[in-house]
């Protein structure tokens, strides 16, 4: 019971509102439109004006006015009376009249609400009632399928109504993405691609050009809220930043809207690094953007959406030129050259029929003396009740001149005006089908439910002069977008030029246009791009977009632009800081032809050549004191020693390789060791035949055997460096480290305790040869070797004390240089301590290179040491015999005489050793 008083009651309300609204169209209503009788009547909803009056603050259902006359949209209610007519003037559907019922919504979904109620009443009905059941299945409304509405905020509250009866519903215009979700909009179609592929077209249009921080501005609707947040979603996936959101209110007082605007331009102005800025919107919200824009001559790039895209308002602002680059996406567009003849030339008796040419119509007469420019703002401005009261009538010349003038023309929306016309295509195909029509008659009755008329619309696929009708799965077009660039041509601002395309099955831009790649030169970044060889690094701001270029450090790199890190270069490259490649290290070592190296190889070189000389005045000179005292035929070991040790100066320098590494060392070590083994041996000889107990001197003899004192010491020398190289021994390795962009080829010495033993083991021996020259220094003048040999062995320790430090402290390819000098100062101090004396008295003092000269030498030392230890011994005697008697002093003095003769038989016989060695 309780559920059938509800119905009745419904079913009332709706009758009365149905009869009410027939009774508000009796009068003159801005939103009742036009209707042509048929078989088949289709709705249609269009907003030929912008808005309502008062809407904000009504209090009571009254009915509305609308304000702001669109002469787009009467251009939209054009092409679909011209798709009708098209459809029935052709063989398509032989022997049907295809009617239409044409509504105005004012851009406001509650007056498109009130048109779709009118479709819903039930045919045939005489009150214009909609009756309410539980099923609509054989319900039969006055409306097969409704074409429309423009935006999606009025589609989107039309298509939940419509639901109800599966009533088709094909949109030319609404692009929202919601609208495809067929689980809330199952009969919702259109004739467009979604607002999903056209935010895709924007973000590839801004990726393009490398704009990374723009702004985006929308209008509080539905299809303005859902582009913007779907291009904010794809932009930022992409690395793009959005700087500003600004969201223009759609339903408010102007003042209210007007407030809001100043905010986003102060927002705009200072904003400074953003030059693009996306827009989805209303027409008339942009136009009160660009007004003020205007006064700050601010020029940026606008991305406009479809529906403002060619909105022809916008380009007869004053000063719209100043405000920079606007870069629309408008829909495909097809031939339409027959809708053109046709607004050319209106029908006669379309005054009769079409209320809203007839409104138009009078507008221009209101109009008539205004020039073009300023003629739709004219029209835009009327209010229809002063020309209800003020229209006087309009002559015949007026009327000719109103027809025949291209004023509709200019204003045909191409995208929007195709899609009107596929749309009707698409019904009267689907229509086509479901009655089962041939080329003579259709065989099916009209009385079909809607949803039969949907389901043939969803398999529509036909194609009319190359453009392919059909919708996909979610109902959508997938044709594409046209990409225009607004030019001003004459001191006028065009729209008409396309630059480019978007390809939605292949998702590219595809450029027409030269002026396309003009937008390469604006920038829109909040940082400019990092160069190759630096990285960004994030500022403390929240965006990405936003942060600091920093060098990439010593030795790494990056090689692209924007780097978000550097890569370290291999191991024999190098970079210097901020580098964008790596450069190959070159490789370094003590060549022979460096100058430095070429003066060590000349001290070498004049070392050996001073051996040589050597070598040949003492082998001619072999049986001469000099050389003799100098050892003899052992002095040329020594020789080829210090030979050896120069030679070794060129296996250190040059370029090193594993056999190089490998001797240098053990060659320098085992000559020089050999070296001063001979020098042990003469100081040993020396302190035997001068210096020790006479008593002692056989035993000691015995024990001085030279070639095994050289031998030994040489030998436990090659056992050292023949362990060093068996184990751990030299070999050639690349410094990669040590030097920032050279490799330092050098010789890793292996084991550098061997390394210290083995110089360790010569700095003993030479310590040893030091001590014993030491104590065999006072010798006679004419062969006083022993001071010599002192000498050579404080060079030595001269040299290697500051060899070390020098060698730790020193890096590069001087390195080995370190050592050669080293080699070079003790090689010369012993080559010059113990030959070049020689060699002076061998070639200047003759006359001291003879045996007796030798001998008497001799005979003064020893005569010298006697009479310093008699001279002592006198003192200590004359002190000693003072108290005694003289008798006793007389017997010490025969004593004192005793010693001294056993003394001068001794130094004759240690002169006789010293011969015989």
């Amino acid at each position: 019971m309780l559920r059938s008083m509800f119905l009745y009651n419904v079913f009332f309300t709706l009758c009365t509102l149905s009869f009410n609204m027939l009774r508000a169209c009796e009068f003159f209503d801005d939103s009742v439109g036009t209707r042509a009788p048929g078989d088949i009547i289709i709705g249609g909803l269009f907003p030929v004006h912008e808005k309502v009056v008062h809407i904000v603050g009504l209090k009571k259902p009254e009915g509305q006015k609308c304000k702001g006359f669109d002469v787009r949209g009467l251009i939209k209610v054009l092409a679909m009376i011209h798709s009708i007519e098209m459809v029935n003037n052709s063989t398509l559907l032989p022997g049907i009249k295809l009617g239409y019922e044409l509504y105005d919504t004012c851009t406001e979904p509650t007056m498109a609400l009130r048109a779709a109620l009118r479709f819903l009443s039930k045919f045939n009905s005489s009150d214009n009632c909609i009756e309410v059941q539980c099923n609509y299945t054989d319900y039969l409304p006055t409306v097969k399928a409704v074409i429309g509405a423009a935006t999606s905020e009025v589609s989107i509250a039309v298509a939940k109504l419509l639901n109800l009866y599966l009533m088709p519903q094909i949109s030319y215009s609404s692009s929202a993405k919601i609208l495809s979700d067929k689980t809330r909009f199952p009969a919702f179609l259109r004739t467009i691609p979604n607002d999903d592929y056209q935010t895709k077209a924007m973000v590839k249009l801004v990726q393009r050009f490398g704009w990374n921080w723009v702004g985006t501005i929308a209008s509080d609707d539905d299809y303005s809220r859902s582009g913007i947040d779907n291009f904010i979603s794809q932009a930022e996936s992409l690395g793009v930043c959005i700087s500003f959101q600004e969201i223009i209110p759609f339903y408010s007082l102007d003042q209210i809207i007007n407030s809001k605007i100043k905010e986003i331009v102060n927002t705009i102005i200072n904003r400074t690094k953003v030059n693009v800025i996306v827009v989805f919107g209303k027409g008339s919200h942009i136009i009160e953007l660009f007004k003020e824009l205007s006064a700050y001559n601010i020029s940026k790039v606008w991305i406009a959406s479809d529906s403002w895209s060619t909105n022809s308002n916008i380009t007869r602002l004053e000063g719209i030129h100043k405000i920079g680059n606007i870069v629309g996406l408008t829909f495909k567009s097809g031939n339409l050259s027959k809708f053109q003849n046709y607004v050319k030339k209106l029908p006669a008796d379309s005054e009769n029929m079409n209320a809203f040419l007839r409104h138009y119509q009078w507008l221009r007469t209101r109009c008539a003396n205004v020039q073009n420019d300023d003629l739709e703002n004219c029209i835009s401005n009327q209010m229809y009740e002063m020309l209800v009261n003020e229209h006087q009538g309009v002559n015949e010349a007026t009327e000719m001149q109103i027809r025949e003038d291209d004023f509709l023309v200019n204003n045909i929306e191409p995208g929007v005006v195709s899609s009107i016309q596929w749309s009707v295509t698409a019904l009267a195909h689907a229509l086509r089908n479901l009655l089962k029509c041939n080329e003579g008659n259709c065989r099916k009755s009209f009385d079909f439910a809607p949803w039969e008329l949907l389901e043939e619309l969803k398999n529509v696929n036909l194609t009319v002069e190359g453009t392919k009708i059909q919708f996909d799965p979610s109902g959508d077009f997938i044709s594409g977008y046209d990409i225009l660039m607004w030019k001003s041509i004459n001191g006028k601002m065009e729209f008409n030029h396309t630059i480019a395309e978007y390809s939605i099955q292949e998702d590219k831009i595809i450029i027409k246009n030269s002026r396309f790649n003009d937008l390469k030169v604006i920038l829109s970044v909040c940082s400019s791009h990092c160069k190759p060889g630096q990285i960004k690094l994030s500022s403390e701001d929240q965006y990405t977009c936003c942060y600091d270029c920093v060098n990439c450090s010593i030795n790494t790199f990056s090689n692209t632009t924007d780097a978000q890190q550097c890569f370290h270069c291999l191991e024999d490259e190098w970079a210097p800081m901020g580098s964008a490649i790596c450069n190959k290290k070159r490789i370094v070592f003590l060549d022979w032809s460096n100058g430095f190296s070429i003066v060590l190889l000349n001290f070498s070189a004049f070392g050996v050549v001073l051996i040589i000389i050597i070598v040949v005045i003492f082998f001619k000179n072999l049986n001469t004191p000099v050389v003799k005292s100098n050892g003899g035929s052992m002095c040329f070991i020594m020789l080829v020693s210090l030979l050896l040790s120069f030679v070794s100066v060129g296996v250190l320098l040059g370029k090193p390789s594993n056999v190089t590494c490998k001797i240098r060392q053990p060659l320098f070590g085992i000559s020089f060791t050999l070296s001063v083994s001979c020098a042990l041996t003469k100081s040993l000889k020396i302190l035997l035949a001068f210096n020790f107990n006479p008593a002692n001197q056989k035993h000691l003899k015995n024990l001085y055997r030279p070639w095994l004192i050289k031998g030994f010491c040489t030998g436990l020398q090659i056992v050292i460096c023949t362990m060093w190289l068996v184990f751990n021994g030299p070999k050639a390795q690349r410094d990669t480290k040590r030097l920032p962009e050279e490799i330092f080829l050098e010789c890793n010495e292996g084991s550098y305790i061997a390394f210290a033993v083995m110089l360790g083991y010569i700095a003993f021996l030479a310590l040893i040869c030091f001590i014993f020259a030491f104590k065999g220094r006072k010798l006679p003048e004419n062969y006083n070797e022993a001071k010599f040999i002192t000498f050579s062995m404080l060079i030595y320790f001269i040299s290697w004390i500051t060899f070390v430090p020098v060698h730790v402290t020193t890096h590069g390819m001087y390195l080995p240089a370190v050592e050669v000098v080293t080699i070079l100062s003790s090689t010369y101090g012993i080559l010059c301590c113990h030959f070049f004396p020689k060699c002076y008295i061998i070639l200047f003092k003759k006359k001291y290179n003879t045996t007796t000269s030798f001998l008497k030498n001799l005979y003064d030392y020893s005569l010298k040491s006697a009479n310093s230890k008699i001279s002592l011994n006198y003192s200590v005697n004359t002190i000693s015999c003072k108290p005694l008697k003289n008798n006793n002093c007389q017997k010490s003095e025969n004593i004192n005489s005793d010693s001294f003769v056993l003394n001068h038989k001794i130094n004759r016989i240690s002169r006789k050793r010293f011969a015989s060695c």
